[in-house]
């Protein structure tokens, strides 16, 4: 069985949770015997010609076939339409099915691919998953939070809403050529997939018409797994049929593990340490945590910022740059295989979302080893943290709500939770799920066609 994964990004530049995953299922499956195969867009290439619009070469990361793909940003001017409508990409995509004679595909995550990655499997085909990461779908920032840090539903006023919160610059640019009616007359039109002019006009259109046209494509497909009850939902809410949902929690790879040096063995004597893993970003709600820091009662506390600064530069560079707290420390971005290291050295994991998590694997790494969470009670994270067994929650936002938690946990680390979690499934257990997804759908595929 050959099994394409595509990807938006993938290692080794790219290590979030989407790309440690694949790469995990990839390893899994290739060591059952499934042909798995990475294709990657790379949005971080580097051209070695200005005449050059793109890049298709392959490499093996992991031991895992990967072909990777990237495509100049001169073939579309228009950004808002470039991340979901990508001829170019789709192109690049199609010639490796053609290439290899594919089982299935599997989609995680289509971003600057575009609909080609829903288009040319079933041009072909062949049975066609996806997998549900986050909002992309649904929400062009794909994380359905509004630049003013309140939380969405999904695109108000047809898309049209979507404007200031994408880009206040278009939205600047419409209202001083007083054009937005003519905007909003747009929303019935199918997008122009193969115009990508970048005019303000053609822009806002790619933000008015995307919902429709993506959420369509999403139904093309065969199955479509849900990590959690909750983003099942939201998507089920916004058009997709629930006959096509499997709700599929997320699996850990052990082997991340391997050298974790042993955890405290008196955790929280004499200090409590507080740990948040993760990108340095708004919507992760990291300024909470350093707000409730500033309400913790208890002498004896200390919180290690573990995470790259560069999803978003401005955000980040602006808080760590501001720590001004000695018992805070920032310790940067670290290698997968330290992720170990990083948890052993602390006593409790802090995750003060303010965006509608699907599941975090930061969480889902702490319950593996054992260490409880404090987490915001907001998306799929109630589903996985059990209060008072694995972790406390909090009303996001509210910095004084977490740092009574933290207080508590202080006061008594050792029966402040009983601790009786119970692990995420391994890995292998997402490999064989998925199997008999796989040859359901293959079976199927091939009976209908005799």
């Amino acid at each position: 069985m050959k099994v394409l994964l595509v990807v938006h990004q993938f290692l080794p530049r790219h290590v979030t949770g989407t790309e440690q995953y694949v790469r995990a299922l990839a390893r899994g499956m290739r060591a059952v015997g499934i042909d798995a195969r990475v294709l990657a867009f790379e949005p971080l290439v580097q051209f070695d010609s200005p005449d050059r619009l793109f890049i298709e070469r392959d490499e093996v990361v992991e031991d895992v076939p990967v072909r990777r793909i990237g495509v100049h940003h001169r073939q579309s001017p228009n950004p808002e339409i470039r991340d979901y409508e990508n001829p170019l990409s789709a192109g690049l995509l199609a010639r490796h099915l053609d290439e290899v004679d594919f089982d299935l595909v599997h989609l995680f995550h289509p971003r600057n691919i575009g609909s080609g990655a829903i288009e040319e499997p079933c041009l072909r085909g062949l049975p066609l998953v996806v997998n549900l990461m986050d909002f992309w779908w649904v929400c062009p920032n794909y994380l359905l939070w509004r630049r003013d840090g309140s939380l969405c539903d999904g695109p108000p006023e047809g898309g049209a809403g979507c404007i200031p919160c994408v880009d206040p610059r278009l939205d600047a640019a419409i209202a001083e050529r007083h054009i937005g009616r003519e905007v909003r007359s747009l929303a019935g039109l199918r997008t122009p997939a193969g115009n990508h002019a970048g005019s303000a006009v053609r822009q806002a259109h790619a933000l008015i018409g995307r919902k429709e046209h993506l959420m369509a494509l999403l139904a093309r497909a065969d199955r479509v797994v849900a990590p959690s009850k909750f983003i099942a939902g939201v998507y089920e809410k916004h058009g997709l049929p629930a006959d096509k949902i499997v709700h599929l929690s997320y699996g850990l790879d052990p082997s991340r593990f391997v050298d974790m040096p042993p955890r405290k063995a008196e955790p929280g004597r004499p200090m409590l340490d507080v740990g948040y893993v993760g990108s340095i970003s708004r919507h992760k709600g990291v300024h909470v945590l350093l707000e409730a820091l500033a309400h913790v009662k208890s002498a004896n506390v200390r919180v290690h910022l573990h995470g790259s600064r560069d999803s978003q530069p401005g955000f980040s560079e602006a808080l760590v740059d501001g720590i001004r707290d000695p018992r805070v420390t920032f310790h940067g971005s670290f290698r997968p295989s330290e992720l170990g290291r990083v948890l052993a050295g602390l006593d409790v994991l802090a995750v003060p979302s303010l965006w509608y998590e699907n599941t975090p694997f930061s969480i889902l790494e702490a319950l593996h080893v054992g260490l409880p969470v404090l987490a915001s009670d907001l998306g799929g994270i109630a589903e996985i943290v059990a209060e008072g067994v694995s972790g406390r929650l909090f009303a996001p936002g509210d910095a004084k709500a977490l740092a009574a938690r933290i207080d508590e946990f202080a006061a008594d680390p050792s029966g402040a939770l009983s601790f009786a979690a119970r692990k995420p499934p391994h890995i292998t257990d997402n490999v064989e799920s998925l199997r008999a997804i796989y040859e359901e759908l293959i079976g199927a595929r091939s009976g209908a066609s005799e």
